[in-house]
């Protein structure tokens, strides 16, 4: 996801689609999401560090199609910090000399009001995505409840302002947080939170990850699986599970594809890779983390993962001798009469159940037959 160049000088911003990845998971949360946002409800995104909510949110605001504000909390907030101060002031003075034997003289002194985001989005009806709003203390936060129920927003009194703001019809918040027992985290009253509808956000699945690795860094898929499965038996053995695994994920795989290191465990070169990012994530003492890490590593097998040498795209004729089974060839069939569907599309027309439909696209995209563009599948052309 790119940011486009802020739109005025309060950091406005156009958010334009950039190399998100959506599998069957991703897709239905954002299904749910977006039908809820399109209702006019705010929703809040939960779930542990690492789980992909800041990146989703910014996916759901470019999928309403509206600026957006984009807010990130802090200890330090103040009401201000969301709604806007007074900032300077405006002199302003008139002298009257036309009659020359006559003389007025009007002088005027006022505060100047600077909104600030949460204000600017009522006021204009732009998405806010208020990242991590739980490190903002609760009281700060307060001044959400009446611009989310009751669509107004309340002003410090000013000469120069009404005290009472109408929220735009178009305005949305998306909200996202950690768990409460994360450090710096504030508890969430209860008020702001029955005002909202919460998606739980878990650890990406298998496939999400794979295909997050494979598009973001260009590492090939074996090599991505292989270091999700390792990262993953990692923090089982650690039990460090508060966090998700995908940010480390990320770190090996981009750092292999850069610089051309194989992803197989008898290298030394990807070995110490994997001892730099995960040994920091886990409360475990070094030595012990170190011996897990190993163990991890020498119980795979010492030969690389085979290279797969794509000297051209596969196309029916060139598939797999073993024979695809009924729901892959069920969606393979379908895709060569639409040439793309979105995943949705493909489970609907088919009258498949959403986990057949997913461990089939999964199949099909481990076997090269399919690839991913956007929110649709392809075949190879």
């Amino acid at each position: 996801m790119t940011v486009a160049e802020p739109q005025t000088r309060r950091s406005v911003l156009r958010v334009r689609p950039g190399q998100f990845v959506v599998t069957p998971s991703i897709h239905q949360i954002t299904t749910r999401a977006l039908r809820y946002l399109h209702s006019g409800f705010s929703i809040h995104l939960r779930g542990p560090a690492g789980t992909g909510k800041t990146t989703l949110a910014m996916h759901l605001a470019n999928c309403l199609a509206r600026p957006v504000m984009l807010i990130f909390g802090d200890d330090d907030f103040t009401s201000s910090d969301l709604i806007g101060s007074q900032s300077g002031y405006t002199h302003k003075k008139l002298m009257d000399n036309y009659i020359h034997s006559v003389l007025k003289v009007e002088d005027e002194l006022k505060h100047n009001w600077v909104d600030s985001r949460l204000t600017m989005a009522c006021r204009e009806g732009f998405t806010l995505v208020y990242d991590e709003f739980n490190r903002s203390r609760p009281e700060v936060n307060n001044v959400l409840l009446s611009a989310l129920e009751e669509k107004i927003l309340t002003l410090p009194p000013t000469s120069n302002q009404p005290d009472y703001l109408q929220v735009h019809s178009q305005f949305r918040a998306i909200f996202t947080s950690n768990p409460e027992e994360y450090c710096g985290v504030h508890a969430t009253q209860d008020a702001l939170m029955d005002r909202l509808v919460t998606i739980n956000m878990p650890e990406p699945d298998e496939l999400t990850q794979t295909e997050i690795l494979a598009q973001k860094t260009g590492i090939r898929r074996e090599d991505a699986l292989f270091i999700v499965n390792l990262v993953k038996t990692f923090r089982l053995k650690t039990t460090a599970e508060k966090t998700s695994g995908l940010r480390s994920c990320l770190m090996i795989a981009k750092v292999c594809a850069e610089h051309e290191i194989v992803a197989t465990p008898n290298h030394a070169d990807f070995r110490d890779i994997c001892a730099d990012v995960l040994l920091s994530r886990t409360n475990l003492p070094i030595d012990q983390s170190t011996t897990i890490l190993w163990e991890i590593l020498n119980e795979n097998p010492t030969e690389s993962l085979p290279v797969v040498e794509e000297t051209g795209s596969p196309n029916a004729s060139a598939l797999p001798p073993d024979p695809l089974k009924e729901h892959e060839q069920k969606i393979y069939n379908y895709l060569q009469q639409t040439r793309k569907a979105s995943f949705h599309e493909i489970y609907k027309t088919l009258n498949l159940k959403q986990n057949q439909a997913e461990k089939a696209v999964r199949s099909l995209l481990q076997k090269k037959l399919l690839k991913q563009q956007d929110q649709f599948y392809i075949l190879f052309e």
